[in-house]
């Protein structure tokens, strides 16, 4: 999947990294040469990213980086920037090559298919029961595979619904009373869309990629359905039927562009020309870095709620990004302590406010973090929509299937096959995907 751009604001952290190096390079300095052991001289930690590879966040982690290092004088951190569509791909060449790095940054399917390697560390005996039991539960639950933890949680970000309150008041909608159904979101899509036809109803991603399943997973899910589980195909069902019907309608009837990327929405709703839109936290960075709108009167405008349902079950998806480490890593016990930085410092809650538009996956923050968390927005993701949050099936069936899925469901929008095909061809698809 392609991440959502970060999405936040310029870092504070920058100058404070400037000072951090410098006293690096006085602490190295007395400390000498050194090895890339575990005792001893200085430990050496490759760190495999994207952060440092897109300009959004790049000062932010180099920033961080060198704090950790001023704190942590005897380990260095090698950053190897990997663009996000490269990660997976090179890390598993570098696996089956045997130069692997000692840590790396993934996100949905990528942690999972990465996984299926058996080329990962499993991190419960490193972590500790002090630090599982300061992560949030369900964000802990999304970084486990068989029962065992092999992705550290780092930034949190589940799918909600923001609605734009200005939208909803003029065209005399109830902006306290955000839709709780498909049903009702319809029809205030359809009133919306009578106001004023300029105005996207629904932002919602339909692109053919991985991402764009991952959002349009837990809908399916609150009409009852999914199109596999396992390697099994389960398309052909009465939910997953009801789900494209949906996605029929949004689109006959104008409600969303088609085969439009998340972040396509972001900067219309910046100026109050959208209504409704299925995202992560990244919306409130993008829209005041264009409209220039105070803390104050982004609250007065947006407010974020769990996704509607149509069986009374609501649902969200993670697009979280994990931290991993190699088996072949020599250095464990150091590359942990840089994940735990990176994952639970106050410097490292930080940056994953600032640079990534994010939550972070500390369940009780204290003191500045969490003063930076009580506000409307934050409240509803980590009270109202983390709780929601359902993972996709992910895993190399994943990315077999998504395409076909994709595909399937653009052809639903923007074609006239009756559903019960659509839904009979899919199911037929997906079955010669899984052998």
């Amino acid at each position: 999947m392609t991440p959502p751009s970060p999405r936040g604001r310029a870092l504070p952290l920058l100058g404070r990294a400037l000072a951090g190096a410098l006293a690096l390079n006085l602490l190295a300095a007395a400390c000498g040469g050194g090895s890339d052991g575990e005792s001893g001289g200085t430990t050496t930690i490759r760190f495999a990213n994207w952060a440092d590879a897109e300009p959004a966040t790049q000062p932010g982690i180099r920033a961080l980086i060198a704090k950790f290092e001023q704190t942590h004088p005897n380990i260095k951190i090698k950053s190897e920037p990997i663009s996000f569509t490269d990660i997976e791909h090179q890390l598993i060449l570098q696996t089956q090559s045997g130069n692997a790095p000692d840590v790396a940054e993934l996100a949905g399917n990528y942690t999972f298919t990465v996984a299926e390697t058996k080329a990962l560390q499993p991190l419960d005996e490193l972590a500790g029961p002090a630090y599982k039991q300061s992560i949030i539960p369900e964000v802990l639950k999304l970084g486990q595979v068989g029962g065992e933890l092999i992705g550290a949680p780092w930034t949190v970000a589940p799918i909600g619904l923001w609605y734009n309150k200005k939208v909803l008041k003029d065209a005399g909608l109830d902006p306290a009373k955000p839709p709780a159904t498909w049903t009702e979101l319809l029809a205030a899509a359809r009133t919306i869309h009578q106001k004023n036809p300029k105005t996207i109803a629904f932002g919602l991603d339909t692109t053919n990629r991985p991402y764009g399943l991952d959002t349009n997973w837990p809908i399916m899910k609150s009409f009852g359905a999914q199109p596999f589980q396992g390697s099994n195909p389960t398309a052909d069902s009465p939910g997953m039927k009801a789900y494209l019907n949906f996605m029929r309608e949004i689109a006959k009837n104008g409600y969303t562009p088609i085969n439009q990327k998340a972040g396509f929405f972001r900067q219309p709703a910046a100026s109050d020309q959208v209504a409704f839109t299925v995202d992560g936290p990244y919306v409130k960075g993008v829209v005041q870095d264009a409209n220039k709108a105070t803390d104050e009167q982004f609250y007065d405008t947006w407010g974020v709620a769990p996704l509607p349902t149509a069986t009374g079950q609501h649902f969200s998806a993670p697009t979280d990004h994990q931290l991993v480490l190699f088996k072949d890593s020599k250095k464990h016990k150091a590359a942990w302590e840089f994940m735990k930085f990176l994952t639970t410092s106050p410097e490292g809650v930080d940056y994953i406010l600032d640079a990534e538009g994010s939550l972070p996956p500390v369940r009780d923050l204290t003191g500045d973090g969490a003063k930076r968390l009580d506000n409307p927005i934050m409240k509803s993701f980590r009270e109202a929509v983390i709780p929601k949050v359902a993972r996709p099936e992910w895993g190399s069936n994943y990315a077999k299937a998504y395409s076909p899925i994709m595909s399937g469901i653009q052809a639903t929008m923007t074609g006239s096959q009756p559903i019960d095909s659509v839904a009979a061809n899919l199911q037929s698809t997906l079955k010669s995907e899984f052998g």
